[in-house]
This record gives C-alpha cells, structure tokens and sequence, in this order.
C-alpha cells in the first residue's frame, strides 16, 4: 500500500472503513461491551481502580468507555484518525485520547501503564512496524504490567472476509504467528481464541458439539486441519515479563 493510500485511509478512517465496518459503534460505544465481559473482564480484575490503562488505537473509544463504567480514572488512548480520536473524546466526556502514532506515543511513556490494549490494531500494521511496535509497548510497561492483543483470526471460517474487509488491514495472523511474534519480546504468553457474546441458550447447547463435529471433519480432510482456531473470530493474547533485551530504547527502531 502506498503512503499516500494509507494516509488518506486514516484520515478518513470515522467516516470512510470506521462507518463502513463498524457503523453500530459509532451509534452506541456501548455496542462492544458484552465483547468485553465475555473475553476481557477476567485478565483485569487484578487490576486496581488506580491502575494505569493505555489503549492503542482507540477508534470511537468503546473499549476505553467499559473502563470508565467499571470505575478505572487513569485511562489513556492514542489513535491515527482525527475523528475517531475526537468522536471518542466527546462521548467519554474527557480529553482522554490523543492524536498521533502509537509506537511513537509508547516511545515517549517508558514504564508508565500497568495495562496496555491493542485491540485490531497489529493488523494494520506493515510487517516492518510490527516487532517495533511490540517492543515499544514492553517498555511503556510496568512492573508487572501486561500487554493485550487482540487480532482477527486467519483460521477462522470467515478469514477471508475479515482480512479484506479493511484496505487498511497489512498483515493476517493465526494462533502460531501471533505466539511467534510475541516470544521475541515477552517471556510469558497466553494465546486463546475468542468467545462470542449475547449468545443464547440454545445457541450455546448446539455450538460445542457442532465445533467438536467440524474438527473431526477437519482432522478426516488433512493432517493437522483438526487442531486449526476455527471457531473464533479472533485471537487474544497475554503477554508479560519483557526479555531483557528489549529494555534499550534503541530496541524500538530497529
């Protein structure tokens, strides 16, 4: 993509691929928020109400409002499209987020949050800013802190749909790219596949044993096929104590 196109995209992005891709977010920031408490809720309740929270790539701050609502103070937030970034800050009623680069922005805050979210937001970025961007978040970190990713699922039934729905999207990762990426920085790292929310009863009986059915399927059509992350949209990972080797700044520009 050239940089131009990638500009102008971001630029554009509130009311051009934002409104397009999620137009219900932008009609109620509270549309993620079951997102949230099914996939999110139990890495941060070992956070406290003081806890240092940074969000990289806010679009229209949803996930930075389900912060608010819970009682956290200290949010923070960083995106590349000006109205994005000025639609998030009036529905949060403060100037919580700024406009600028996240690498850029993490560079700038070394060892400052306790909990750092980047949530479809390593996708848009070319191969070459994806082990900067990663180092530059494990040195905002804290002792302690922790990094969350959030990436759309290449293995998904859906993949293809998810991988160019945006023209802004560079880069696909399955459970083992994502695992890859993350081992150059941090020592400890959980991946997991995400679990859909606002499902019913009956929708959650039948879905087990339909994924069970599907994976037998998979594991008869091709070796290894039955262990794929199919049945999650996306995949999350955890990822803590940076090696010690990515503590020098010079780390993030390489």
């Amino acid at each position: 993509m050239t940089e131009r196109l990638r500009k102008a995209l971001f630029d554009n992005y509130r009311y051009g691929q934002g409104e397009i891709s999620s137009g219900a977010l932008y009609k109620d920031i509270r549309a993620q928020w079951p997102y949230y408490e099914a996939n999110y809720r139990r890495f941060v309740e070992n956070l406290t109400q003081d806890a240092k929270i940074l969000e990289v790539g806010t679009g229209p701050g949803s996930l930075l409002s389900w912060f608010s609502s819970q009682g956290y103070k200290d949010l923070a937030g960083v995106d590349t499209s000006p109205g994005d970034v000025a639609f998030a800050n009036r529905h949060l009623g403060r100037e919580l987020v700024q406009l600028g680069d996240g690498k850029d922005y993490l560079a700038r805050h070394p060892g400052t949050y306790d909990a750092i979210f980047m949530k479809a937001i390593l996708e848009h970025q070319p191969k070459e800013d994806l082990l900067p961007m990663i180092r530059a978040a494990a040195r905002a970190l804290s002792p302690g802190g922790f990094l969350l990713v959030d990436v759309p699922n290449m293995d998904w039934v859906f993949a293809t749909h998810e991988r160019y729905m945006d023209l802004t999207h560079e880069t696909g990762f399955t459970r083992e790219s994502l695992t890859a990426l993350l081992r150059l920085v941090f020592e400890d790292i959980k991946v997991f596949g995400s679990v859909p929310a606002n499902l019913t009863s009956g929708q959650r009986w039948l879905r087990r044993p339909l994924i069970r059915l599907l994976r037998f399927a998979f594991y008869i059509l091709g070796e290894g096929a039955g262990d794929l992350l199919f049945e999650s949209r996306s995949i999350i990972a955890i990822a803590n104590r940076p090696k010690a080797a990515c503590s020098s700044p010079q780390d993030h520009f390489e």
